[in-house]
């Protein structure tokens, strides 16, 4: 793949014959760091020889206020049967392939949803990928085979163009950059369409943890769209009561711990501890 030239939306197909008579996967990403995007993700998808189209949104010039409204715009770009939402510091590892993640998509039920990690309840984060400096497991359920799960992460999310025209991504709802692969799981539900996380060899160099007041606004506009239906909404971020009374008691927890985890992790006993709770 020749050098690449970014501009406020680019889009290319690789190799301008494909191969073979799969699905065409559309690559699409919102990026607000030219350096991050090139040396993670761009990179790691250079050494793939499956064709596949690549839309990425500029946003470092701040043009959106919200991954909703750059992915939507982003996917209408895309020609790809399949769209593959994933964020600019994701690294795809060596024995990762798009000719692979075709063939575990057409062995799922039609219209699945499929993710990188995700939850079903409180087990814990149900992935195979590494993520943050140095790299650790992203989560405690660790798979070798696609398994069910209430909810994605952001981080990656492949979805196929007909279910996705069908829902979207919620502009008015998830209007900042959290949630918005939750928001969709627990939308396509209702629809009758299940989410997978499945295993892939990627690392994601951010760690993840990135809950500001963004996200408890976002968060309080999701679990009201889906409390009718969903009493508990499980993320790789938390669980939270979709209940008024409820989502306040599962926030203040949250905050709890954050503030105990900040404390602990300053002795050398509290970071003895919290190791061995990874392991637990």
């Amino acid at each position: 793949m020749k050098a690449l030239s970014l501009e406020s939306i680019w889009s290319s197909t690789k190799e301008t014959t494909k191969q073979g008579d799969g699905p065409l996967i559309s690559v699409i990403c919102v990026y607000n760091d030219k350096t991050i995007l090139e040396s993670c993700l761009l990179s790691s998808l250079q050494k793939s020889s499956h064709s596949y189209d690549l839309v990425l949104v500029d946003n470092t010039k701040r043009a959106y206020s919200s991954a909703s409204e750059a992915l939507n715009y982003g996917a209408k770009k895309a020609i790809g049967d399949y769209l593959l939402f994933v964020h600019q510091d994701v690294v795809f590892g060596d024995s990762f392939s798009l000719d692979e993640l075709e063939e575990k998509l057409s062995m799922l039920p039609a219209n699945s949803i499929v993710g990188a990690a995700g939850r079903v309840d409180r087990r814990g984060v149900i992935t195979s990928i590494t993520h943050g400096e140095p790299p650790e497991p992203a989560g405690s359920e660790l798979i070798d085979r696609p398994t069910l799960s209430q909810t994605l992460d952001e981080l990656l999310l492949v979805v196929h163009r007909r279910v996705f025209d069908k829902i979207k991504f919620d502009e008015d709802v998830c209007n900042g950059w959290h949630l918005y692969a939750v928001d969709f799981c627990l939308s396509a539900k209702k629809c009758d369409y299940e989410s997978y996380v499945i295993p892939l060899d990627l690392h994601h160099r951010s760690s993840g943890r990135s809950m500001n007041k963004s996200y408890f606004s976002i968060l309080k506009r999701v679990a009201s769209k889906h409390r009718d239906r969903i009493p508990t909404i499980f993320t790789t971020m938390g669980i939270w009561k979709t209940s008024r009374i409820g989502l306040r008691i599962s926030v203040l927890e949250m905050l709890c711990k954050t503030k105990a985890k900040r404390i602990l992790v300053k002795t050398k006993l509290g970071r003895k501890l919290l190791d061995r709770r990874k392991v637990l």
